[in-house]
């Protein structure tokens, strides 16, 4: 049953980011259009030294968001780093400089990392009377925004670049903060039910181990 559950919640979370596609680019409605950088502040990293071992101040390098989220194993540290760059709740991490396939990579700050902002990656900073932070993450991770992002982006051989001007000119139709609302609460209810059927699958998994091991003890 675990199974079909699952990919019950799956299918709903690829509709909800479908559905976010298709409002994007219907001129039917009642959304109003927003440049990113009205919606947002948008700032580079901070460009010193990283050094091999750790001190207390952590960075975010272009790994560190390379599976859509947080990886706080994939870090850098610096010997010390100005308090304006330190990452807050809400947030968003965007990818501008890398291979074409991974420009528009996005990580949301759901929680407090302890984290600062490192190089080769842009912060995007929401501005909370336009935009919830949440839904202009989901409006980023739309296949829209994402082909958009990779079509304007400069390719060079060996990677590919948007430039914090480029982007900002990105445009997005925004509805109002209630249906803003209503989306993000959706997709934060399937995102915890993924979660959890996944933290079940887990332990199905580690039973099996354990049962297989005894099996043959």
């Amino acid at each position: 049953m675990w199974g079909i559950s699952l990919s019950c919640e799956i299918a709903d979370f690829l509709s909800l980011i479908k559905g976010l596609s298709q409002q994007l680019l219907s001129s039917e409605n009642d959304w109003i259009l927003y440049r990113l950088d009205d919606l947002a502040q948008i700032k580079s990293g901070y460009s010193g030294t990283q050094v091999s071992y750790q001190t207390p101040y952590k960075v975010s390098r272009i790994e560190t968001i390379s599976k859509h989220c947080i990886d706080i194993q994939r870090i850098g540290y610096v010997e010390c780093i100005p308090e304006s760059y330190r990452l807050n709740v809400g947030n968003i991490l965007f990818s501008n400089i890398n291979s074409i396939q991974y420009i528009g990579n996005t990580a949301y700050l759901d929680k407090d990392y302890g984290l600062y902002h490192g190089m080769n990656l842009l912060r995007i900073i929401p501005n909370t009377t336009i935009v919830r932070p949440r839904f202009l993450h989901l409006l980023l991770c739309t296949d829209w925004a994402i082909n958009y992002f990779q079509t304007i982006c400069n390719k060079a051989v060996s990677q590919a670049s948007i430039n914090q001007t480029a982007l900002g000119k990105s445009r997005f139709p925004i509805p109002p903060m209630s249906v803003q609302q209503q989306i993000c609460s959706m997709f934060e209810l399937t995102e915890r039910k993924l979660d959890n059927e996944q933290e079940y699958i887990s332990c199905l998994q580690q039973q099996k181990r354990y049962l297989l091991q005894k099996m043959f003890i």
